[in-house]
């Protein structure tokens, strides 16, 4: 499996030098084929192929078990009917992928100038976390890029629709809603500075053991925080926590392009109208992992990950920070390319270690 990723990653690599000069219509038949093959990656890979998928298949099995353990209902619903149809546990991946990626693969062509090396940079690491291992926040996420996408268009009906939808497929989209905070108006100076400070005063909170949970009431979640703490306390969570934050290349790589683009703010609006809500969507996702650390690593690395999808944009945004533009695209590739390796190495062969 890890070939076939390694093969359609190289495509979209190859032809990111190039996207300029390729006709419109062209562009859409290899996104769609790149899509095609995304699915058939997806959707017939072994249950021991990737992490988690032996969990997914437990799960599938025992859909009809699952009263007394909280499921989105979008996962048991589908897992049923797939099983009344005497269907196995690739239907349910290939459900799911016929899902996400072609959501995914439409907003990258909506918000993207450059939707090649989008979907380079996405594949490298998101397509192999979310759609080859956490299927149901691979739907989630897709929709909370939707939800961005309509809210900076002044849609937020729409927005608020994609949320509500992806809350049937994972829980964690309830926090998309933060978003309705935010704002796509240029950054001020007062939005600057404390962007600026997000990432080295939550680290200080974090080193320092601090416990977001303890100043949450219980009726606003503060005792589902404590089940976490519980959890973590426990060591039963460990397995699933991922990388520790400060082990992992891809939030550290993160953190670099986040002040990159902070630094250049002004200058790569002109090219990305959507860059200041990201930048407050990625700050907030440090946020979440930095504080939340210390009550649960799993729900920490989740909503960080959820948030950081906005990510994949940035990155691409970044490539007009250099002139010419080529220099952008060679580094942001090799970046990719480094970031690749390192989630096949994780994910796809399943050699995780904190």
């Amino acid at each position: 499996m890890f070939i076939a990723i390694i093969v359609i990653f190289a495509i979209c690599i190859s032809f990111s030098f190039v996207e300029e000069q390729i006709k419109e219509r062209d562009k859409i038949v290899l996104f769609f084929l790149i899509g095609i093959g995304m699915i058939l990656i997806a959707g017939t890979r072994d249950i021991y192929d990737t992490p988690d998928s032996d969990n997914y298949e437990r799960m599938f099995y025992n859909a009809r078990t699952l009263d007394s353990v909280i499921r989105e209902p979008s996962f048991t619903f589908i897992s049923y009917y797939l099983k009344e149809l005497g269907l196995g546990i690739n239907a349910l991946f290939f459900t799911y992928a016929i899902m996400s990626i072609p959501l995914r693969l439409q907003i990258i062509w909506k918000m993207s100038t450059m939707p090649l090396i989008t979907l380079a940079i996405y594949i490298s690491h998101y397509y192999q976390l979310h759609d080859l291992m956490q299927i149901r926040t691979a739907v989630a996420s897709a929709l909370f890029l939707f939800a961005v996408y309509y809210r900076v268009e002044k849609n937020n009906k729409y927005a608020v629709l994609c949320l509500l939808i992806g809350t049937l497929f994972h829980y964690s989209a309830l926090a998309g809603f933060i978003i309705f905070m935010f704002s796509s108006k240029p950054l001020k100076k007062y939005q600057e500075i404390i962007l600026y400070s997000i990432v080295p005063l939550c680290m200080m909170f974090y080193f320092a053991g601090f416990d977001l949970g303890s100043f949450i009431p219980d009726e606003w979640g503060g005792n589902r925080l404590a089940v976490y703490r519980q959890l973590k306390d426990k060591g039963i969570e460990d397995e699933q926590a991922g990388w520790i934050f400060y082990k992992n290349p891809i939030v550290i790589t993160n953190i670099c392009m986040y002040y990159g683009c902070l630094i250049y703010h002004k200058f790569l609006t002109d090219y990305d109208k959507y860059l200041p809500i990201m930048i407050k969507i990625m700050a907030f996702a440090f946020f979440c992992m930095l504080t939340l650390e210390n009550i649960s690593s799993v729900l920490a690395s989740r909503l960080n990950e959820y948030f950081e999808i906005v990510s994949i944009f940035m990155w691409t945004t970044a490539i007009y920070a250099f002139t010419p533009q080529l220099y952008g695209k060679i580094i942001i590739n090799f970046v990719s390319s480094a970031r690749c390796f390192a989630c096949i190495l994780v994910y796809t062969l399943g050699l995780l270690n904190r």
